[in-house]
């Protein structure tokens, strides 16, 4: 339903974009955003810990890259770009007792730390002009995940070990400039890690979805 939704927006807002046909896309444009960043809670990706320890979700990133535009067919424009983001979240240690007076036992749940970089090449279709354009991309990347759950009492650190694996990506966004270089833009994200099977360093992980919100400035 989300997906349905942000392609919908994107559409939407290309058709201003389509009608406006001025100047052409420029050869290339430069992204540094900050968003917040999705993290993998499924089975494997992360260390197996007990059901009411707390997961992080999300966590906020940074994220840089760049495209070039080589062709154009009639209102579309076609781009080659790539990113890279990074993000690392945290979850709270909590308290729990069960059980009430001399029967009362208490323990502590161990934080949990997860952290992603994503390299992100896309192939992009755009809709608009030089100072405002509107875009569609896919393609298919890597994504390194490694996270911790940190030691408590007695229970020693679990440790997923970092490692790379393919991740396919899709999303869309936008860009506007109020002037001649200097812009700015946002782009949705939803990055999907497929099953993994175990290994004599990893455990096999069930496949998964993630969902990154960024925005900042864009160079034309």
């Amino acid at each position: 339903m989300l997906r349905t939704v942000v392609l919908a927006a994107a559409l939407l807002m290309a058709a201003p974009a389509i009608a406006q046909t001025k100047e052409p896309l420029p050869r290339f444009a430069i992204d540094l955003h900050a968003g917040s960043v999705g993290l993998p809670t499924a089975e494997g990706w992360i260390p197996a810990v007990s059901a009411d320890t707390e997961i992080p979700g999300r966590a906020w990133g940074v994220s840089g890259g760049a495209t070039i535009y080589p062709m154009r067919l009639g209102i579309f424009t076609f781009g080659l770009g790539a990113s890279l983001s990074r993000a690392t979240g945290k979850s709270e240690s909590l308290t729990i007792t069960t059980g009430s007076g001399a029967t009362a036992t208490t323990r502590v749940t161990p934080i949990v730390r997860t952290g992603v970089v994503h390299v992100i090449p896309q192939l992009s279709i755009n809709f608009g002009h030089k100072l405002g354009w509107s875009y569609l991309s896919a393609g298919v990347g890597r994504t390194k995940v490694d996270s911790r759950a940190d030691a408590v009492g007695a229970t020693p650190q679990i440790t997923v070990p970092a490692a790379w694996n393919q991740a396919l990506n899709f999303g869309g966004g936008a860009r506007w400039f109020m002037k001649p270089r200097l812009g700015a833009g946002f782009d949705v994200r939803f990055i999907k890690l497929g099953s993994r099977g175990a290994t004599a360093e990893l455990p096999s992980a069930r496949r998964t979805q993630m969902i990154t919100f960024s925005a900042g400035i864009s160079i034309q």
